[in-house]
């Protein structure tokens, strides 16, 4: 195996479980199981229904994810966050675009940036049109939003740079300070200057150490510091941003 096929092998192993994902992406943990694994519940008069599950997970035996399926839940919340489209709406435009693009991961997909997000918003209006919710266009928050997924020269999704909220008002939540690489750190969220993990950048701050002293420790600036420290103790915050 070359270093390529090495490189794309790491981005699907089975790396993240469900709560970390929700960490990282401000989500509910409950929200990524059901995307990632699909879930059990039931009408008011007792009859069960199912959830269906709506990427296939690197793991589902071990109720594990990928980076490849952390990319996939981002562009996912970033839709329903953007758009508030229906999920059975999003099953659907999935599936219509799948079959246009022939591909089984649209939410990665080269296309999905071009033809495929107009193949979507045009499948999702069509259904929220019969439903007489109206037509959802796409707007520039979404396009901004699928910007922060990285990409190499074949499409590929390489990093993601996770919203940090800004602090006060005074940096936008467009900071590229705290990335997601799955050959960084294990995948875990770290800073992209340095490489240390925000997890340790937290435990430290909660410790008494000075975001001054660790920007030194670590040669970045102390802006970035303080962006590691939100991302891990405020993601209520990067839910909304």
């Amino acid at each position: 195996m070359d270093i390529t096929d090495r490189t794309a092998a790491v981005r699907d192993e089975p790396a993240y479980r469900a709560s970390e994902v929700a960490h990282i992406l401000a989500l509910p943990a409950g929200t990524v199981k059901a995307w990632a694994f699909g879930q059990n519940y039931r009408y008011r008069d007792g009859r069960p229904k199912r959830f269906v599950k709506l990427i296939e997970a690197a793991d589902s035996r071990r109720r594990l994810l990928s980076f490849n399926n952390l990319c996939e839940l981002y562009v996912l919340s970033a839709l329903r966050r953007k758009h508030r489209i229906p999920m059975p709406v999003v099953r659907d435009s999935l599936d219509f675009v799948s079959r246009e693009l022939r591909t089984q991961r649209p939410l990665i997909a080269r296309q999905f940036l071009t033809n495929g997000l107009d193949l979507f918003f045009t499948e999702a209006g069509r259904l929220l049109n019969a439903s007489r919710q109206g037509q959802h266009a796409m707007d520039g928050d979404f396009e901004r939003a699928l910007q922060r997924i990285e990409r190499d020269d074949r499409g590929t999704p390489v990093r993601l740079f996770p919203v940090v909220a800004p602090a006060a008002g005074d940096r936008e939540a467009a900071s590229g300070a705290v990335v997601i690489d799955p050959r960084l750190a294990f995948g875990r969220p770290a800073l992209a200057r340095a490489g240390v993990t925000t997890e340790v950048i937290a435990d430290r701050f909660i410790a008494r150490d000075a975001p001054a002293e660790m920007a030194a420790d670590y040669g970045v600036d102390e802006a970035d510091i303080w962006d590691a420290i939100r991302f891990e103790l405020e993601p209520q915050r990067r839910a909304a941003a």
